[in-house]
């Protein structure tokens, strides 16, 4: 009998300069992007615009920004939820994490610096957000790839008009004696679509649709794009929302950064997405007020929150 082969995330190279839309390549892609989403809710994109100075450089500042005292990075607090400092707590021992909004703005940039260096980080401020406006780029790529081959490529526009950014940093430390080794429990974002980018540290794993966790695999030019529940939901429900978790299996301290997109206005699931087989699953919803419900204690007892705040 041959051994049996571990499950892999879908690849595709999203780093085509030719890749335009209408191109027979770009429609090719589409379909290997809607594939990926429907059947495993993410795919890993191979994107060569970031380049390996850079990908170097925003795991330097990353390491240098959870150096800073731990009263320093408690003083990022925001009244959007998921959007401040995370960490120190007893249930999740490995795991703390920053948000840096509007990161692809030099505004937003300057602002999250300024909290956490008053006298400056020059360095920090570049790299978060040259990293951020090329993985926007990618992000917008994907977006645009969906709105098309969904054949809504007409709320394209507006949809990205209505999107915000937020660059999220995150640090799983080593592991102490008698310690858990999950560095982040089973969970789906909340987000339209997240894009997460590790160093050379493994953990990150996502739940196939048989119950399988994959291993995602790092690399300085790749990065998994992932659906989040609103995205789920805009979609009526033809996108999986990902499930994914983060063990830690290396004696190493393990960061990651993801830029998470948000949308400003009113989500809705388009016309064209609905019919006799597929019938509206979700009412127009503000997808930051979801946020809010997502920290009740009714959204915590629902087995998809999404689902409790604004199923038909």
């Amino acid at each position: 009998m041959g051994s049996e082969t571990q499950p892999k995330l879908p690849v595709i190279d999203l780093s085509n300069e030719n890749l335009k839309p209408g191109t027979e390549a770009w429609v090719l892609a589409s379909k290997h992007v809607k594939y990926a989403l429907e059947e495993y809710g993410c795919f890993e994109a191979v994107f060569h615009k970031v380049p390996l100075q850079l990908h170097n450089s925003i795991f330097s500042v990353v390491e240098d920004l959870f150096d800073l005292p731990i009263e320093t990075k408690r003083q990022q607090t925001s009244e959007r939820p998921y959007h401040s400092y995370f960490g120190q707590y007893s249930f999740l021992p490995l795991y703390e994490s920053l948000g840096v909004d509007n990161p692809t703005t030099v505004e937003g940039a300057k602002g999250f610096t300024k909290i956490m260096w008053p006298a400056g980080n020059d360095h920090f401020c570049e790299s978060a957000q040259s990293f951020s406006k090329l993985v926007a780029e990618l992000d917008q790529m994907v977006t645009r790839m969906v709105f098309d081959i969904y054949g809504v490529e007409r709320l394209y526009d507006s949809h990205m008009a209505s999107t915000t950014y937020l660059l999220r940093c995150f640090k799983y430390r080593e592991q102490k004696e008698n310690e858990t080794n999950v560095g982040l429990r089973p969970h789906k974002d909340k987000t339209f679509t997240s894009i997460l980018h590790q160093s050379q540290v493994h953990g990150l794993q996502v739940r196939s649709k048989d119950g399988q966790w994959i291993e995602a695999e790092p690399s300085p030019s790749s990065f998994l794009v992932m659906a989040g529940d609103a995205f789920m939901a805009w979609s009526n429900d033809r996108v999986r929302s990902c499930d994914h978790q983060v063990i830690m299996k290396e004696n190493k301290t393990r960061y990651s950064v993801g830029l998470f997109s948000f949308n400003s206005g009113i989500l809705q699931v388009p016309e064209e997405l609905t019919d006799d087989q597929h019938p509206l699953l979700y009412k127009p919803f503000d997808h930051f007020s979801f946020l809010r419900f997502d920290q009740t204690p009714e959204a915590k007892k629902s087995e998809c929150p999404i689902k409790a705040y604004c199923g038909v």
